[in-house]
């Protein structure tokens, strides 16, 4: 696996926003696209960076007219917009994402696909992130995140505290870091779903 000079770039402009100084695998971005189960509904890519889940979900057959790549680091955004003319790129931040969406005249997503630093995030910064995130999501709708971490991207406590639960889906060996693939859903969701 190459280290693209632009995602160093990035990390060394802000390490704690980008979280690994490699890109996700093909192996990662697989197995993150995978969780995708509306490929007609609004999926939205949270953190982009060089674009390796982005391919992934275009791969597995989502509308390009129905993904939403968010990434905040400009440079990156502008990279993204040139690799992928057809799909709507916004640079912006992840805690805006309710704004994004209306500003766009968009309406709640069937999926978040984030590859967010969640636990590099400041615990204010983390909270406000994810609010968005479950904010902008349909009533079934599912965050699929990843993490470096053994332990979840959302802790227990701050997952019950909003409302939701997550499932280690995979563990993706052929990452550098290895990486884990949770699932996380309203607890209405789960229930309605049993």
């Amino acid at each position: 696996m190459k280290a693209k000079p632009d995602f160093i770039s990035a990390w060394m402009r802000n390490p704690r926003q980008v979280g690994a100084l490699f890109p996700s695998s093909d192996c990662l971005a697989q197995a993150m696209a995978a969780q995708v189960n509306s490929l007609n509904g609004l999926t939205i890519e949270l953190g982009a960076g060089t674009g390796a889940v982005t391919s992934a979900l275009l791969d597995r057959g989502i509308n390009p007219k129905r993904l939403l790549v968010v990434e905040k680091d400009q440079i990156l955004a502008d990279r993204l917009t040139s690799q992928f003319p057809s799909l709507s790129i916004l640079a912006g931040d992840a805690s805006r994402l309710q704004q994004l969406l209306k500003q766009n005249e968009l309406g709640l997503a069937e999926n978040v696909v984030s590859s967010l630093p969640l636990l590099n995030m400041r615990i204010h910064t983390r909270i406000r992130v994810l609010t968005a995130i479950f904010n902008s999501l349909s009533h079934d709708g599912k965050l699929i995140q990843y993490t470096y971490s053994p332990a979840a991207p959302i802790p227990k406590q701050l997952a019950r505290s909003m409302g939701v639960h997550g499932f280690r889906i995979d563990r993706i060996l052929w990452n550098f870091p290895p990486a884990h693939v949770w699932v996380y859903r309203r607890f209405r969701t789960l229930l309605n779903d049993a």
